[in-house]
């Protein structure tokens, strides 16, 4: 059976800064740019005819131009792979789009805002699709250009919403649109988090997610979508580009009887193995500790800057103290741990955790531990 090789990838944001990492933010914005190679380089090593690109290639058409040179030297250096690109909400066709007042690579195809068709005969592949012409598009109920039965492979291109409504101002793709498109494979784009390979009727799709996640909301690998499309034949797999993950773990330290960033360090290594540190994390400290023992979070965290990309630490431990006792003595500190334990118990349930910080943080505070600024 006739198959066509494809490379799957959206939501690339080249351009996009990450703001919280300060002074390393442009580098990380260079790291997202030499993914989009790297996802280059894997079509020529892996022998891709197709590359699909799902919109959202430049996180806006304002950013530097040097990004947008690299972009194209890139792919024109990559011919004959055929690349077809849909333009997302990010990256619309409009005025200022470096789609429209550029000189494009020559295997470079970029879907018109209009529903279009292009063929490649050579490959015996017709894809379908459509670009945004601003930062809004609405859906259709279906694709405008009949497809025909006949031997080429049939692929959208596609930036959009998949929802059972088209209530969206972002390309509502409903069922019935999946179902009558006539398509062998739809490449979706625009939700950042990976679907699985889907199928309505005759029709595949799927969501290959980012492939490089841009803060604490977009965790786990971040990948591309690669193999080979056919009547009836959706071969793909997640294959994994990002160069770095975005990560919220939790830490237990109930255990920990030595230095705590030491702790944590050993903690990310057996979850993450030996290239853990060039991750990005946002890590939360829990378990009990006692209240001799010393959280100081400025502390840990310069101490793991050494070795990790970024961390952000959130301490949510538990002091082990003896607060019945406490509130038994006559002393202004004794008085502040019968209020708090009498307001705990009172409180509504989704509530308590908030008593239960104040207590901790008020003990601390009699220890002279606490200074204004601490949250």
């Amino acid at each position: 059976m006739k198959t066509v090789k494809i490379l799957h990838c959206a939501d690339i944001h080249i351009g996009a800064a990450e703001s919280f990492l300060g002074a390393a933010a442009e580098k990380r914005q260079f790291e997202t740019l030499l993914t989009f190679e790297g996802i280059v380089d894997l079509c020529l090593e892996k022998g891709v005819q197709l590359l699909a690109i799902s919109g959202d290639l430049f996180d806006s058409n304002r950013i530097p131009t040097r990004f947008v040179d690299a972009v194209f030297e890139k792919l024109a250096s990559a011919a004959p792979l055929r690349v077809v690109f849909a333009a997302g909400n990010h990256d619309p066709l409009d005025a200022e789009s470096p789609f429209l007042n550029r000189t494009l690579p020559s295997n470079l195809t970029v879907l018109s805002t209009e529903d279009e068709a292009v063929i490649f005969e050579d490959i015996g592949v017709r894809v379908c699709g459509r670009s945004f012409a601003s930062g809004f598009l609405k859906g259709e109920p279906n694709f405008k250009i009949p497809v025909k039965a006949d031997d080429y492979i049939n692929i959208m291109v596609q930036h959009g919403e998949l929802r059972s409504d088209p209530g969206s101002n972002y390309n509502s793709i409903t069922p019935d649109f999946v179902k009558n498109s006539g398509m062998d494979y739809i490449a979706l784009g625009h939700v950042h988090k990976r679907s699985e390979i889907g199928r309505m009727g005759n029709t595949f799709f799927a969501y290959c997610g980012c492939p490089e996640g841009q803060g604490f909301d977009e965790l786990d690998r971040k990948g591309v979508y690669m193999g080979k499309i056919g009547k009836g034949v959706c071969d793909l797999e997640f294959v994994p580009v990002s160069k770095r993950q975005h990560i919220h773990q939790k830490i237990d330290i109930t255990d920990c009887d030595g230095g705590i960033a030491e702790y944590i360090s050993g903690e990310l290594r057996s979850l993450y193995g030996e290239g853990y540190g060039e991750n990005l994390y946002k890590i939360e400290l829990v378990g009990s500790i006692s209240t001799e023992r010393d959280v100081n979070l400025s502390e840990i965290g310069a101490r793991l800057s050494q070795e990790l990309y970024f961390v952000k630490l959130k301490d949510s431990t538990e002091c082990i103290i003896d607060t019945e006792g406490l509130a038994k003595e006559t002393s202004l500190k004794g008085i502040f741990v019968k209020t708090m334990l009498e307001r705990t118990a009172n409180a509504p349930e989704d509530e308590r955790h908030l008593y239960r910080k104040a207590l901790k943080l008020g003990l601390k505070a009699f220890s002279g531990e606490v200074k204004y600024s601490e949250d």
